[in-house]
């Protein structure tokens, strides 16, 4: 009986050792991400997952009859690339509407919105999104606040409501038929954690900072609202498709989207599980506080079978952002001295928030820029997390873009992910000083290094569409700190090394939404979700980072036409 178990027990062992692979790359440079930042040789995939991860010699054992071989001939493979902060819909929609990220000029705004009119019906809504009065080579003419007046836009569009929403999404510029449906006149009062903005004549200059945009956007609901279902539905898909395809042209294989309503939630899991949408997702539940707080009572979602949809996150915004004066500070801002930015949500309905999300054991990931913001978010996090009596609630701030010195501390002590977006730094740079002044700017904002050197976790992305998709334009401004087009240099004593740049990409964007054991590594059991590049990112000069380009894209090992 003994030796009858030993045969089988040896027959068994064998076949498990040699069961074959249905896809092996080798001769390769594959990036691991793992825990000694390995870059090995070959990879063996078998029913979507990792099977060995290793030598050429050893890995090629694992070939049979019907193993698909690929020669990298030295090429550079690294894991799949994890957005660790966006907005997907908003990224197809972005991509539809008129895309103003870029632009140099009020006068170059104002040409592609004619254009747009010129092929739209009387009465329909126009939008774009993506511009910043601070990145402007060109002077708009008479400004309130930096910010433009509405009088030229408004003039160009007599029949079209226009709404234009700032880079940042925390401000917007109507004309003035979108003023007149929404009932805006020079007599309206700001709401409570908004502004709108008047000049000291009390003019309205068309721009809406924080709440107050939605004075604007209640009306543009309204409008989308009475569009039938079906074609409402047709645009929201057709919305998904663009920005998986945007997302897959950059590597992007898994997306964590920063704030669906339920609705939409449930469309992205359908689009994900017919493969409408090829990447995973992640997503944080998101809308106006009574419905969050009863919408959470839907959650978790748990991974769906194919691994490629959750949802236990609840999304809440604390503050705004600094281009647009919103984010909430200790002291005033520098070049507004009697404003400390705005508190958009009171503090007692984000710490029943909080504790709607223990109670529910979800993740809570709240929007903080500004110090105040970031302070008030960890004092309440701290409350929750004395009660769970556990540090590994891993619970994030959005951003964390302008911290206090003495709050970095308390991201490690409390177990708070730093859930933080490099290219913001450089993109915000030509401005920064100006709103905080030199002090805080050099040791408080984007302070990804000192938060490191705290112990602290943190994840990275790009916050699409408030910037491009483009992770590797990010990756550079973390190696950086540098603006592509002008090489101004923002601090950089608090830039990441290139291993900490591709890592913030990978594992510690999976580990942010608790999926490390699954994804953002090359090892064996995990998902064989990887991209293979035109250059090695590790070899490679800093400023060939940001020009990276995907050659091949697999999700479970198949590989993706893009």
């Amino acid at each position: 009986m003994y030796r009858f178990f030993l045969f089988w027990l040896l027959c068994f062992s064998q076949c498990t050792i040699e069961q074959k692979a249905d896809l092996i790359l080798h001769n390769g440079k594959i990036y691991t991400a793992n825990a000694k930042d390995e870059v090995l040789e070959a990879m063996a995939i078998s029913h979507g997952q990792i099977q060995a991860i290793g030598s050429s010699h050893d890995i090629l054992k694992l070939k049979g009859a019907h193993t698909r071989l690929i020669d990298l001939g030295g090429q550079f493979v690294m894991p799949g690339l994890i957005e660790g902060h966006g907005h997907f819909l908003k990224l197809g929609k972005n991509l539809i509407d008129i895309n103003l990220l870029g632009t140099k000029s009020w006068k170059e705004i104002t040409g592609m919105v004619q254009q747009k009119i010129s092929s739209a019906h009387p009465g329909d809504w126009i939008e774009g999104r993506g511009w910043h009065q601070e990145k402007w080579t060109e002077s708009p003419g008479l400004t309130y606040n930096s910010y433009p007046y509405h009088d030229e836009l408004s003039a160009i569009s007599p029949n079209n409501p226009v709404v234009l929403t700032h880079a940042s999404g925390h401000a917007l510029i109507a004309n003035q038929k979108a003023m007149q449906l929404s009932g805006i006149n020079p007599e309206t009062t700001s709401p409570p954690g908004g502004r709108i903005i008047k000049d000291v004549n009390g003019k309205l200059t068309g721009v809406f900072e924080e709440n107050a945009m939605s004075l604007i956007l209640s009306p543009l609901r309204h409008f989308y609202d009475s569009i039938p279902k079906e074609k409402r539905l047709n645009l929201l898909k057709e919305e998904a498709i663009i920005a998986s395809k945007e997302c897959l042209k950059y590597g992007i294989t898994s997306f964590q989207d920063a704030a669906s309503t339920l609705e939409e939630i449930n469309l992205l899991k359908s689009w994900c599980e017919s493969k409408v949408i090829q990447n995973r997702m992640y997503v944080m539940l998101y809308n106006d506080f009574n419905k969050l707080i009863a919408e959470a009572e839907s959650l978790p979602i748990p991974m769906n079978q194919d691994n490629s949809f959750s949802c236990h996150a609840v999304k809440a915004f604390v503050d705004g952002a600094l281009g647009s004066y919103g984010a909430w500070l200790l002291k005033p801002y520098d070049d507004e001295n009697d404003h400390l930015g705005q508190n958009l949500m009171s503090l007692d309905k984000l710490r029943e928030l909080a504790h709607k999300c223990y109670e529910k054991k979800i993740q809570l990931c709240v929007h903080g820029i500004g110090d105040r913001g970031n302070h008030e978010i960890l004092n309440i996090f701290q409350e929750a997390i004395k009660e769970s009596k556990s540090n590994d609630l891993r619970w994030r701030i959005e951003h964390a873009q302008h911290l206090d010195t003495s709050d970095m501390p308390r991201f490690n002590q409390l177990g708070v992910i730093a859930s933080m977006q490099a290219i913001h730094c450089t993109s915000d740079a030509p401005f920064v000083i100006k709103r905080l002044g030199k002090e805080r700017a050099q040791y408080g904002a984007y302070a990804w290094r000192s938060l490191l050197n705290h112990g602290a976790k943190m994840a990275n992305g790009t916050d699409c569409p408030v910037e491009s998709i483009n992770p590797f334009e990010c990756m550079y401004a973390a190696i950086t700190r540098k603006r592509l087009d002008n090489g101004m240099e923002f601090f950089p004593e608090q830039k990441l090394s290139r291993l900490e740049a591709l890592r913030s990409y990978t594992i510690w964007n999976a580990f942010a939404a608790k999926e490390e054991l699954l994804k953002g590594s090359l090892e064996t059991n995990k998902l064989a979700d990887f991209i293979i590049l035109d250059r090695n990112l590790i070899e490679c000069s800093d400023l060939d980072v940001a020009s990276a380009k995907v050659k091949n894209v697999f999700i479970s090992g198949l590989e993706i036409i893009r």
